[in-house]
């Protein structure tokens, strides 16, 4: 959220039902860039919907649980995941938070 507002949010935060998308317009180099930010479930049984979003992305970012070994290990299936349906050229991040 402070990417896009500007500003951090208190309180506790529940996992993405789905998939959430924000928008946001930066300058990069004095040319204006658009991002779009699509936050897809993680959970197995979203898995299904989340395919169609690779196509397209320039840019995917993996976010797991510091805290959590299991989220990420999961990052494997993700990776596959990609492999299979994103562009060969797209750029994959990797972020513990």
């Amino acid at each position: 959220m402070r990417f896009r507002e500007g500003r951090f949010l208190a309180g506790n935060f529940i996992s993405t039902v789905g998939v959430d998308f924000r928008t946001k317009v930066v300058s990069i180099d004095e040319t204006k860039v658009k991002l779009q930010i699509w936050d897809t479930a993680g959970q197995e049984r979203f898995r299904s919907v989340t395919h169609a979003y690779y196509r397209d992305a320039h840019a995917l970012l993996l976010l797991y649980d510091v805290t959590n070994k299991t989220s990420f290990d999961n990052i494997r299936a993700w990776l596959g995941e990609i492999k299979e349906y994103a562009q060969d050229d797209v750029v994959i991040m990797l972020l513990g938070k």
